[in-house]
């Protein structure tokens, strides 16, 4: 019978390495999980683009098709990959972009079998800068009977920065919407500017513009009829005409407020009168922040009798 005793070392360490490679395999399943497929959406980051240039067009979403264990997939998804594509060679005009997987960056376990779109077209631009006025965008009236008598806008113009093929068609910036409603007097706001249709145009700085409104009661002129009473008479008296006519500007609240009162003040003052027929002026009491522009008539005939 031969000698088999120098063949079990060999054997022992042949069943070790199994033992190893199982424990390996099931470890790693049990930390991992077992290796499945998912579709992850990358976004595009450009990078190394000259200053003197800008990409105008916006990159698409890719989609990658990956494959690896669950573990290591939900943490890629979790970490919202970027692709980075650099520019540095870029030059003005269409460039055409070939995405090739292997260049797709995705944790050490994980394999990139597709990329969707796997290839796109962007524009190059040269970048200028331009200064432009800054337009105010009101909107809503203050409290009725006030009105906005000045809009100012601090800068009043502003320098962009963008593409020279649409910097060079933009005139004047206008801010995001101001709401006037429910105002009654001066206010101060700080506004963005309003560049939704200029996607790749940018303020030079912050960008914010503070507006200074100032708000005032609105002043009208209008004719207005009264009564004209007597004051001090000691006696009967008569007055002709029974009414004057006035022309008066101030504030609209005030001015409809009389109309739809008792009016304005408006008397003749009979002290001392004894019976007969005199013309005398009326007094006229508007109030503190009204004025009278016309009256008509200035005189009356006034009869006093017992």
């Amino acid at each position: 019978m031969g000698d088999t005793g120098p063949k079990r070392p060999r054997y022992n360490v042949f069943a070790a390495l199994v033992v190893l490679l199982v424990f390996f395999i099931v470890g790693r399943l049990l930390f991992y999980g077992r290796d499945r497929e998912m579709t992850q959406a990358l976004s595009v980051r450009f990078t190394g683009i000259p200053p003197e240039l800008l990409v105008v067009d916006n990159p698409p979403v890719l989609k990658a098709r990956v494959r690896g264990p669950s573990r290591l997939l939900k943490s890629l998804k979790d970490l919202q990959p970027t692709h980075e594509i650099d520019l540095g060679s870029a030059q003005l005009g269409r460039v055409f972009i070939k995405i090739r997987r292997e260049t797709v960056k995705v944790p050490q376990g994980v394999s990139v079998l597709e990329v969707h779109p796997d290839s796109f077209t962007i524009g190059i631009d040269r970048r200028m800068e331009k200064w432009v006025p800054v337009v105010l965008d009101l909107y809503n009236d203050p409290v009725p009977g006030y009105v906005v008598s000045a809009a100012v806008a601090a800068p009043s113009s502003i320098q962009l920065t963008g593409p020279s093929g649409m910097l060079e068609k933009v005139s004047a910036v206008r801010t995001t919407p101001i709401d006037l409603a429910g105002l009654t007097g001066p206010s101060k706001k700080e506004v963005a500017l309003n560049l939704n249709h200029h996607p790749h145009v940018r303020p030079v700085g912050h960008g914010l513009v503070e507006v200074r409104l100032v708000v005032e009661e609105k002043i009208i002129d209008k004719r207005i009829k009264t009564e004209v009473r007597a004051i001090g008479a000691h006696y009967n008296w008569e007055i002709r005409p029974g009414q004057v006519e006035l022309l008066l500007r101030g504030p609209e609240n005030t001015i409809e407020n009389l109309v739809q009162g008792e009016g304005i003040g408006v008397h003749v003052d009979l002290g001392g009168l004894r019976p007969g027929t005199y013309v005398r002026h009326a007094v006229i009491e508007p109030p503190l922040n009204t004025t009278v522009l016309e009256a008509t008539p200035e005189a009356f005939t006034v009869k006093v009798y017992k």
